[in-house]
């Protein structure tokens, strides 16, 4: 694997924080892969959101950008969630879906968890590469 695969896929860099792509194990971005699949409004929505937590380091609606659980928060804009995890100064966007019932379902937050561990192995493994 080269080690281009392995860095993280930026979707903005801001002056507060970076938003980045999460990597699964098979090299997948579902997050990237999510957003892409949506119109081409609900991709600016969305935009303007990660773009206003990157250039101020904080969403100011509560409802855009909330806790889910442990380390877990998501981005809701309307029937879009896109979740993530803060690591210092960078969100790591790890998955999205359109919310259709009221109940977050926790399949999605299980997988989120499963993408995050899955992306921290591969930093941890390029971290130590690195130092060869």
């Amino acid at each position: 694997m080269s080690k281009e695969a392995d860095r993280p896929a930026v979707v903005v860099r801001g002056t507060m924080r970076t938003i980045e792509y999460a990597v699964c194990a098979n090299g997948s971005m579902p997050a990237k892969e999510f957003i892409e699949g949506l119109d081409e409004s609900d991709q600016r929505k969305l935009a303007v959101l990660l773009r206003r937590m990157a250039e101020h380091g904080s969403v100011p609606n509560r409802e855009q950008f909330k806790h889910v659980q442990g380390k877990l928060f998501e981005f809701k804009k309307h029937q879009i969630r896109v979740f993530s995890v803060r690591d210092g100064d960078c969100c790591i966007l790890t998955n999205g879906y359109k919310k259709k019932e009221d109940r977050l379902r926790p399949a999605k937050i299980r997988q989120a968890e499963r993408i995050m561990g899955e992306h921290l192995a591969r930093a941890q493994r390029g971290q130590e590469g690195g130092r060869e």
